[in-house]
């Protein structure tokens, strides 16, 4: 509508207040020039990310309670709905933003400038008044500083509340303000003595609030919206009440005004979108966010930048420190920073050698966490895959990217990876093998992770070593530069004592606690306690999060609260949104109770003897709202994971909810929670895959677990031809290898007796379990099942060519894993010798007409397999089967032959594996052998990061060699490797691992065991 202004009649009023109120408001408006509502919807497109300020306006006392929940309820969502577009949210709460010592000027030229920072920022200002019984402060004619009456010649007569109104909304006439005005009702019930914190009774002050609320509800008639409160408690200390009813039309209609008007100022483009291309904009989204909190750490910048712009590194650069040091932000700057000097082609070879960055900042955005998602993501922007030749395989994908960043032909690239040490795969080694040791001159990689972890420790193994920064603690000045900025974008300030307090804590030189710190303090509204609650903010980054879960406890959820920590504290992965909403659905059943049995099992069973249903959406609004900042992923709540986003949060939980007498019962409990919704309620079998195994082992749920494994649905998603190591480890863990044989004998006894399946069918599954039980080391039973399978194949299907193929390598390979048990050679053994060679001979005459790569591939391992087995025949000096000389020339026919073919596949890790048998084939220790076995491990290792089948055989016959070289140091240095990795890969228990024992109980290997401070391993 129009700007014209009403006009009292001081006649028709006859009230001296009204007419002087009246005549206040005609001349700021004559003063400041009102302007006409633009007709033409703002509209605002914007690419990477825009801030969004909401200017708060409303007095302070008597909105404590409102401005409170804003902050920590409506606002918290709202900026959750913006952030997944591109849009930072800052509220503008001045409750305790202008400092005790301020002058009348500061104070005013505070909130007068905050709202032409809004201006700036968004054109016009998203602006929120709320008003009652209460106008506020008045400053008398004196009192206005000279300089304010210039830059804002209006404001004499009108206090501060109505300056904002007349500065914010009233002048231009704003679409995006939202006037919400307290029913005074609530009032009648106010006790007296806390009226006046609510109420201004002078004639003067009714008669501004008059005229005000007649104003703003000419001016804004469909943005003005009345609501009602009740008083639910009493302050007596502060005479102020807690009001309750907010969580009604207050909230809904704050929530849903700023986000309409946010979304037609700043509409969303939407198309359909490369899902990579999608996580890229999700990564580069968090890089922004972050990119610009770094302070302090100019020297550790400096020195990145160095190895980013400098020439001849050809190793990965490590970012190491504790949690919380700020490395994460560190590299996002970095990120920022290489993206602007590719840009202007500052980086070695300059801008024609068209330099891509890549980052990725773990546990960041959803999906962050998957080793393959990000390998395949790396693949594409390097142009190294199509849609196509994506790799579907994790084990492909690492050998795919470490030959693309060893390649020197492989497009200039910065690979930035945040947080290496959080992907979700099960091993250090997988994290890390597809970084090569030795990069291409254009390639460098810069990676954060905890220092002394797994990770940390696997790479800096490494010869040669990773360039290593640690990053150290803060300094006073960096801190205080911190605070300040941090509190600086809600126009928030400590005053010198209060921010001295701050930083006398011994913590404050860890940026995380100083964040966190900072955050708690700002949304504290009662500026008057501020001071104390610095000083009980705790000394310590465990803490001072223990200490927000207690707020958090108490404002956002209780025991629901406490619930959802628990949930994911022991989740083996995370859990989805709508997962932990259903779990928490069975509120009169959540926590353990005091007579819980020691398991909790039979306890969880019988109080859930129903399925779940799911916690109605206001209440997890309220526990999501709290933990929010706390959690990952970033973006939609309902993608992705929920997890801890700072490990130490974890650390948190466990002692504050865990810790105690009955810690052993509330992990069990939580576990059983888990268990049973996996095992009932969720129908995702690849989330159960993910999670139930998991809680069923903590549970020592042995038949479930058994149960579980042996489902076909699970066995298939499982199984891995090459090696199932992670179904193994559960087999392992949860029960053991005998008991793992007869269950999956007992399944295919069940599918053979079942009339529905088919004979393809039964004979698949005997092949598929028969090559598992002898990645167990249950040979015997392997290959009575292997057997089974080829008298189906060959009685009742044909004998079908790839499938005889097949059938004949996988007795071979049944045959041969049993032989690598054996540790010394004797020509007795050439029968057995001789029976191997024959089925992977078998197998490899069909497997030459076939096509494909995938048979080509299966041909190299045969001929690695049969070089190796005729070499054998050749150290037992033959017999009339096969002699000595033809053995010979058949070794390393059929090796050459396997590096052949993994040559033109590009498949490195079979190919160092081929240079193993070749260094075998020498038959004797000399320099060509050493050679050999130095090429493969330097090879295998920079594939695999160490932890991998290939490094048993590997390890096995360097210390061999060393052996026969009578170098026993270097035997017993490469015979323990061998032990520990097998104990690491296959288990304590596993049969390649039992070999190990005996090796190193030899006298000379236990000499050099206490030699070395090694403890010499027993047989388990």
């Amino acid at each position: 509508m129009g700007s014209r202004p009403s006009v009292i009649n001081s006649a028709s009023d006859g009230d001296i207040y009204i007419v002087q109120a009246n005549e206040v408001w005609l001349k700021a408006i004559k003063t400041s020039r009102i302007t006409e509502r633009v007709k033409k919807k703002l509209v605002i497109k914007h690419q990477g990310w825009k801030t969004i300020r909401i200017f708060v306006s409303s007095t302070f006392k008597d909105f404590h309670q409102e401005r409170e929940f804003l902050v920590k309820k409506v606002f918290p969502d709202l900026r959750e709905w913006c952030e997944a577009r591109k849009l930072y949210l800052v509220e503008c709460d001045l409750r305790w933003g202008v400092p005790k010592d301020y002058t009348t000027e500061a104070t005013m030229k505070a909130c007068l400038g905050e709202i032409d920072r809004c201006y700036s920022d968004n054109v016009m200002p998203f602006f929120l008044n709320m008003t009652s019984e209460r106008v506020g402060w008045v400053p008398t004619v004196d009192e206005i500083p000279e300089v304010i009456q210039r830059d804002y010649a209006w404001v004499e007569g009108l206090s501060v509340t109505e300056m904002e109104i007349m500065h914010g909304a009233y002048r231009i006439d704003n679409p995006n303000a939202l006037f919400m005005i307290r029913d005074t009702s609530f009032v009648k019930e106010l006790p007296e003595d806390y009226k006046i914190n609510y109420i201004e009774n002078t004639p003067s002050a009714s008669a501004k609030l008059q005229i005000l609320k007649k104003k703003i509800c000419e001016k804004f008639r469909d943005r003005v919206v009345h609501y009602k409160v009740n008083i639910i408690g009493l302050n007596p200390q502060r005479k102020i009440v807690q009001l309750g009813g907010l969580d009604g039309v207050f909230s809904k209609k704050v929530y849903d005004f700023f986000r309409k008007r946010i979304e037609e100022q700043y509409p969303l483009e939407k198309e359909e979108k490369d899902p990579y291309l999608h996580m890229k904009e999700r990564h580069e989204a968090f890089m922004k966010s972050r990119c610009e909190n770094v302070i302090g750490r100019q020297s550790i910048i400096s020195e990145i930048e160095a190895y980013l712009c400098g020439t001849g590194s050809d190793v990965p650069l490590i970012l190491v420190g504790g949690a919380g040091t700020g490395k994460t932000s560190i590299l996002a700057r970095i990120a920022d920073l290489a993206v602007d000097k590719a840009t202007a082609g500052i980086l070695p070879g300059g801008a024609g050698n068209n330099w891509h960055v890549f980052y990725h900042f773990v546990g960041a955005v959803p999906g962050s966490t998957e080793l393959l998602l990000m390998l395949q993501r790396l693949l594409k922007e390097l142009n190294m895959v199509n849609d196509s030749s994506l790799p579907s395989d994790t084990e492909v994908a690492v050998q795919l990217t470490c030959s693309a960043l060893a390649n020197p032909n492989t497009r200039p690239a910065v690979v930035v990876v945040d947080a290496l040490n959080q992907f979700d795969d099960e091993t250090a080694s997988q994290i890390i093998s597809w970084v090569p040791k030795k990069l291409a001159p254009h390639i460098r990689c810069i990676f954060s992770m905890i220092n002394d972890t797994v990770h940390h420790n696997s790479l800096i193994s490494r010869e040669p070593q990773p360039q290593q920064i640690v990053v150290l603690p803060l300094t006073k000045e960096d801190r205080r530069a911190i605070v300040t900025f941090l509190l600086e974008r809600y126009n928030k300030k400590l005053d010198s004592t209060q921010m001295d307090t701050l930083l006398s804590k011994n913590s404050s030189d860890n940026p995380l606690w100083l964040s966190i710190a900072c955050e708690e303090l700002r949304v504290f509204g009662q500026f008057r306690q501020l001071s104390d609650k610095i000083n009980q903010l705790p000394d310590g980054l465990l803490e001072l999060e223990q200490f927000i879960l207690s707020r958090f406890e108490a404002e956002n959820g209780g025991e629901l609260l406490i619930a959802t920590l628990s949930l994911l504290e022991v989740s083996a992965r995370g859990l989805l949104e709508i997962e932990m909403k259903i779990i928490l659905g069975d509120e009169e059943n959540l926590m353990p109770p005091e007579n819980c049995d020691r398991d909790g099992a039979g306890e969880v069973d019988r109080r859930c003897e129903k399925s779940f249903i799911q916690l109605p959406a206001y209440k997890w609004a309220e526990i999501y709202r709290g933990l929010r900042t706390f959690l990952r992923p970033f973006g939609d709540s309902g993608e992705g994971r929920l997890d801890f986003y700072h490990r130490s949060l974890s650390k948190a939980v466990r002692l504050k909810y865990f810790k105690g007498s009955d810690e052993e019962k509330k992990y069990k409990w939580w576990h059983c929670k888990l268990a049973h919704y996996f095992e009932i309620d969720c129908n995702n079998i690849h989330r159960k895959i993910e999670e139930l195994p998991t809680h069923l082992i903590a549970i020592e749920a042995q038949k479930r677990l058994e149960t579980f494994l042996t489902d076909w649905d699970v066995f298939d998603l499982m199984f891995d031809e090459d090696y199932s190591m992670k179904l193994l480890i559960y087999w392992r863990k949860g029960s053991n290898f005998e008991n793992m044989e007869k269950a999956y004998v007992a399944a295919t006894d069940k599918l053979k007796n079942d009339a529905k399946t088919s004979k393809k069918d039964l004979c698949i599954r005997y092949e598929q379990i028969a090559k598992f039980l002898t990645q167990g080391g249950c040979h015997d039973m392997a290959k009575e099942l292997s057997t089974k399978a080829q008298e189906i194949e060959e009685k009742e299907l044909g004998a079908r060519p790839e499938r005889m193929a097949d059938l004949f390598f996988l007795k071979a390979l049944i045959q041969d894993e049993k032989m690598r048990l054996e540790e010394f050679m004797y020509r007795s053994q050439l029968p057995r010798l001789k029976a191997i060679i024959d089925n992977y001979e078998k197998s490899v005459a069909i497997y030459e007409t076939l096509p494909g790569d995938n048979i080509k591939r299966k041909m190299g391992r045969i001929y690695n397999r049969l070089s190796f087995y005729y070499t054998g025949y050749f150290l037992r000096k033959g017999n009339d089967d096969i002699s000595m000389d033809e053995a010979k020339r058949k070794a390393l026919e059929c090796v050459d032959k396997a590096i052949d073919i993994f040559k033109k596949l590009k498949d490195e890790l079979n190919m160092a594996d081929c240079l193993v048998t070749k260094a075998v084939t020498f038959g004797t220790a000399g320099p060509e052998q050493l050679k050999y076995l130095k090429e493969a491990e330097e090879l295998t290792l920079a594939i695999t990061g160490g932890l991998h089948q290939n490094m048993d055989r590997l390890y096995l016959n360097t210390a061999i060699y060393f052996e026969e070289s009578n170098d026993y140091y270097s035997a017993y240095e490469y015979f323990y490797k061998w032990h520990t990795m097998c104990v690491d890969f296959y288990g304590k228990t596993h049969p390649r691992t039992l070999r190990t024992y005996s090796t190193l109980q030899e006298p000379v290997y236990r000499r050099f065991a206490a030699e070395r401070g090694h403890q010499v391993p027993e047989l388990p």
